[in-house]
């Protein structure tokens, strides 16, 4: 079986693992691969995702406001359903604040 390596960046920190070990020649021969492919842009700019932690917040806004609403009609169950939806929704929007790679982190739970 033929083993072929592709010069990434990624592919440079899962042989070499954590870049806090790395010695200055590892370090330099990294940032060179950095130069000569460049990893491509997220696939959301920050503007992008900003918007998108603002979608996340008027969510959980809309939700609190739900959940108040049912506790005062006495649907304790119903509004707690609603309080998680808001925190949820507001734990969306802190990650997506932070960008993408944070989001996409936070989205597949690592």
């Amino acid at each position: 079986m033929t083993r072929t390596l592709t010069l990434t960046t990624d592919a440079f920190r899962d042989q070499h693992g954590d870049p806090a070990t790395w010695s200055p020649a590892t370090l330099d021969s990294y940032l060179v691969i950095g130069e000569i492919a460049p990893p491509p842009p997220p696939p959301y700019t920050h503007r992008e995702m900003q918007a998108e932690a603002e979608a996340w917040q008027a969510s959980a806004a809309g939700q609190q406001r739900l959940a108040a609403e049912l506790a005062r009609k006495g649907h304790t169950i119903a509004a707690g359903i609603h309080r998680r939806g808001a925190q949820d929704a507001r734990q969306h929007a802190e990650a997506a604040r932070l960008g993408w790679p944070a989001y996409e982190t936070f989205l597949n739970g690592w």
